[in-house]
């Protein structure tokens, strides 16, 4: 492969700019290459298996949701320590109803537990339970989300 350049004229200036434009770009390629490649047990670079890309994933989907299980509950334990508010805890019930219909096999009792959790403080912020129960359900949910 031969590349010709002429420097004498305005082509050779956008010549000159895609020649450029292409190295800066393999030097990002590379740069971020570098921080995302995973590494052997012996610390050269190792290639992802079709396995360890499944994996990697299933990591990423499990630590969303429990992140997003993490929040609802902090959510549920502020709404312990406001006044009492039936209308703004039906509606984070309802979130988190939603939050909790479906999600990795591995934080079902989680999702099962929050949802219990946000029953209770429901019915306490309507005042149909005693807000102990409300805030050990809440508290319990907590200690298994933050395991």
């Amino acid at each position: 492969m031969e590349l010709e350049f002429d420097f004498n004229g305005k082509q050779s200036l956008w010549q000159g700019l895609i020649v450029a434009a292409v190295i800066l770009t393999l030097i990002g390629f590379a740069a971020i290459g570098a921080r995302v490649t995973p590494l052997a047990a012996d610390g050269s670079p190792k290639l992802m298996s079709w396995q360890d890309w499944r994996l990697l994933q299933a990591e990423r989907s499990y630590h969303a949701e429990l992140e997003v299980l993490q929040d609802d509950v902090l959510q549920l334990s502020a709404m312990l320590e406001e006044r009492t508010n039936p209308v703004a805890a039906q509606i984070l019930v309802e979130r988190i109803i939603q939050h909790t219909k479906s999600g990795d096999a591995a934080l079902a009792k989680a999702r099962e537990m929050l949802l219990s959790a946000a029953l209770n403080v429901r019915d306490w912020a309507t005042g149909t339970l005693d807000r102990d129960t409300a805030v050990k359900s809440v508290e319990d949910t907590l200690g298994l989300l933050q395991q």
